[in-house]
């Protein structure tokens, strides 16, 4: 690579912080709201939007170069990812954006993070406490994809679930709704089961499924379960915790009970897959101990805490890999 390629490369990767702002101000500022697969005029736009067409075109031009939406001489519409930004799309990911929003910010804080380890414990307190609700939104828009996966692959019926770290609920409550001699209960921080119960009534589950506030480090549910979901919980915890929470798992889980396990995990060089690259600079952010483990050293984990018929499913949509496996 030359100079000049080497240059022109290295100020693009400096500069792609503001691709970022430009997606999260079009979603704050309702574009993406306005937008579908129908072109809408820039003053119709500026009109729902209330913003002056002069204020609002740069960005919109903006989406356009970097192929985030389409324009033509009627305007502007979705098209490329119009099922990632159509809020009517239940694959959208507006929720994502504005989770992302408040990473961003931490990510201004990186160098304090990775010089002070406790730097990281104020920052999972403040997104899972007073920024909870985008925590939430940002987990779920993940989740659903992941749900429709594990809808089609896998049968519930008659199974009594425990959710750990359940986030939104959007796992259980799904299986739940699909199977209705489905039992379970949902396990994460206080202000986060307040809105898993408030999920739950509206959902009308609630002689089904229950939501307990619940430190699964210091103490476990007593009940046996069919299955055990561990979505997005192993790289919240270094290897001393996970290890002791595999064999609370697999302790609890009656015979021939499953555990169903996702994270982002590392080729063994630990330079790929980049996804789970970035997400290991992430934890630095966002926990005080957490890891984001290689494929093998989870693998052996799972193994090292007496499961059986280890499945590894990298077709997950997304970047996570889910690992299914018996007692």
């Amino acid at each position: 690579m030359d100079i000049e390629e080497q240059i022109k490369n290295f100020k693009n990767m400096v500069n792609s912080y503001k691709l970022t702002y430009i997606i999260t101000t079009a979603n704050n500022i309702g574009i993406f709201h306005c937008l579908g697969g129908k072109s809408k005029s820039l003053l119709q736009i500026s009109k729902e939007v209330k913003i002056e067409k002069d204020r609002i075109e740069p960005i919109l031009n903006a989406l356009v170069c970097n192929h985030i939406i389409s324009k033509n001489e009627e305007g502007y519409y979705l098209e490329t990812y119009d099922a990632v930004l159509n809020q009517h799309s239940q694959y959208n990911q507006l929720g994502y954006i504005a989770f992302a929003q408040t990473l961003v910010e931490k990510y201004r804080n990186l160098e304090s993070a990775v010089k002070d380890k406790d730097f990281a414990v104020n920052n999972f307190k403040e997104l899972t406490q007073n920024n909870h609700v985008e925590f939430m939104k940002g987990m779920e828009s993940n989740a659903i994809p992941q749900v429709e996966f594990l809808l089609s692959q896998y049968h519930f019926d008659n199974h009594k679930i425990l959710d750990i770290g359940a986030g939104s609920g959007i796992y259980l409550i799904s299986v739940a709704k699909k199977y209705k001699t489905v039992k379970g209960k949902m396990i994460d921080l206080p202000k986060i089961v307040d809105m898993q119960k408030e999920r739950i009534k509206k959902e009308g589950i609630s002689d089904r499924i229950e939501a307990e506030s619940c430190d699964y480090n210091i103490k476990f549910p007593k009940e046996k379960y069919d299955d055990i979901f561990l979505f997005a919980i192993a790289h919240q915890e270094p290897e001393e915790n996970l290890d002791k929470l595999l064999q609370n798992v697999y302790n609890h889980l009656n015979p021939d009970g499953r555990v169903f396990l996702t994270s982002f995990f590392l080729n063994e060089d630990k330079t790929s897959p980049e996804f789970a690259v970035q997400f290991a600079v992430e934890m630095l952010i966002n926990t005080n101990k957490g890891k984001v483990y290689t494929y093998n050293e989870i693998e052996n984990l799972i193994k090292r805490n007496n499961f059986k018929e280890i499945q590894k499913i990298d077709k997950l949509p997304g970047p996570a890999t889910l690992y299914v496996a018996k007692k």
